[in-house]
């Protein structure tokens, strides 16, 4: 359970600092080191990083969007067959979870490759 939050916290606090000057796909390699540095069972991983990435894309979005009044969000939910701005927002933090659990899920997969399978603790 520790390594879980680990985890969460890693994505977190390094996706946020990533925010400033990098890409939107450096969550990827930051879930990656993630994945390597604390080795937990694979799902357990993605699970992990996919509720990091999720926070850290929700709270990423919702911030400029209450600015603006849900204004931005809804204009782009009807270009998406109507949909509403919460719903918007939880597509964005969607995405953002699956692309940080794919990464984890990577970063664990290439540990168990390179260094070995350890015993479950």
């Amino acid at each position: 359970m520790r390594r879980f939050l680990s985890i969460i916290l890693f994505v977190f606090l390094l996706g946020s600092l990533s925010r400033f000057g990098l890409p939107w796909w450096s969550l990827v390699p930051i879930t990656a080191v993630a994945g390597w540095l604390f080795p937990i069972p694979p799902a357990r991983s993605f699970a992990a990083a996919f509720t990091g990435g999720l926070l850290l894309w929700v709270i990423y979005a919702l911030i400029p969007d209450m600015a603006n009044g849900s204004m931005l969000s809804a204009k782009v939910g009807l270009l998406f067959q109507g949909l509403k701005s919460w719903q918007v927002l939880l597509v964005t933090g969607l995405l953002g979870g699956i692309l940080a659990g794919l990464g984890a899920l990577s970063g664990r997969l290439a540990h168990d490759m390179y260094v070995g399978r350890q015993p479950n603790r």
